[in-house]
């Protein structure tokens, strides 16, 4: 028997917010079972189940950030003397 775990702790486990779950098992992109617990309807994800969730982009180095302020202070400095 294949084990199911409730749509929150699915969220939990994947570290994605409960709202991206649910879009994933309403999309179909994850196996998902509904039962009828305490007599409301409860949606279960197959616990095993993995979908292709959007790669996390890395955090940007020191370097790369001072660079970036550099190239936004030029930017602004050509503005400044643009309208001016």
């Amino acid at each position: 028997m294949q084990e199911y775990i409730p749509l929150k702790d699915y969220a939990i486990k994947n570290k994605i917010s409960f709202f991206n779950a649910m879009k994933l098992a309403k999309s179909g992109k994850v196996e998902t079972i509904t039962k009828e617990v305490n007599g409301k309807e409860q949606v279960f994800v197959k616990a095993n189940s993995k979908a292709n969730l959007p790669k996390q982009k890395k955090e940007p180095t020191i370097k790369e950030l001072i660079e970036e302020i550099e190239e936004l202070k030029k930017r602004v400095k050509y503005l400044e003397n643009k309208i001016m």
